[in-house]
């Protein structure tokens, strides 16, 4: 039997987080375990994931998006988990989709599966800035750096993955600020197995996303960073 872990992340997301776990299917033939991350949130985030029975990774304070993806990494590696998932705790995508994102991996051993929340249209619930940015950032990498046939959604945090790409993954990666970018590119470049599937992201119904303080710096900060994972792993 194949076994799956679930990270979810989580700042500050009392309102969100007891849904979000409530509505996780199971997966058949699947043994699958629920892993929260709390970000040293100041809420009673962590209470409710423990009275869901999730999993618990408890930061004292907060340590960022990039930081808590390798703290999942690490342990889904020790619990020696065929694939690994990530699922928001705001709740904006739906849990119960989850395993549509597993199939690929499943059926036909893909190594990363990512949600594109732009193949249907009025998907992304979202600002129409955060939108552009988004399809700006997604295509910057899709297609000037990696010259791909297709615009992966690259920004999606709504993604799975195989043991051997978070291998080598955990082995690669920098994620001092964000994950997503660097993963892909490293994925990309290595000749990895990459499938996206369509995906409704809805808008947050509570609070607002702690990881962009300011989406002007984001957005810089990201072509910046995704520009130079490439140029850096570009020869290896």
């Amino acid at each position: 039997m194949r076994t799956l872990t679930i990270i979810i992340p989580a700042f500050n997301e009392e309102k969100s987080i007891e849904q979000v776990i409530n509505t996780i299917p199971n997966s058949p033939s699947i043994e699958q375990k629920v892993l929260v991350i709390d970000d040293g949130s100041n809420d009673n985030t962590l209470f409710y994931a423990k009275r869901q029975g999730a999993e618990i990774i408890s930061n004292k304070r907060k340590l960022g998006l990039g930081s808590v993806f390798k703290l999942g990494l690490a342990y889904a590696l020790k619990e020696n988990s065929d694939i690994i998932l990530i699922l928001d705790a705001d709740g904006q995508y739906e849990s119960y989709g989850i395993n549509q994102l597993i199939r690929p991996i499943v059926e036909a051993n893909y190594d990363l599966v990512i949600g594109n929340r732009f193949i249907n249209p009025g998907s992304f619930g979202s600002s129409i800035f955060k939108r552009l940015g988004n399809k700006f950032i997604s295509t910057f990498i899709s297609k000037l750096l990696l010259r791909l046939d297709i615009i992966y959604d690259i920004q999606s945090s709504y993604r799975a993955f195989s043991r051997k790409l978070a291998i080598f993954i955990n082995n690669n990666i920098k994620a001092k600020y964000n994950y997503a970018q660097e993963m892909f590119i490293l994925a990309s470049l290595n000749k990895f197995k990459i499938k996206q599937i369509p995906v409704k992201c809805k808008k947050r119904k509570s609070g607002k996303s702690r990881l962009i303080r300011n989406p002007f710096l984001h957005f810089f900060r990201v072509l910046w960073m995704s520009l130079k994972t490439f140029i850096v792993n570009i020869n290896k």
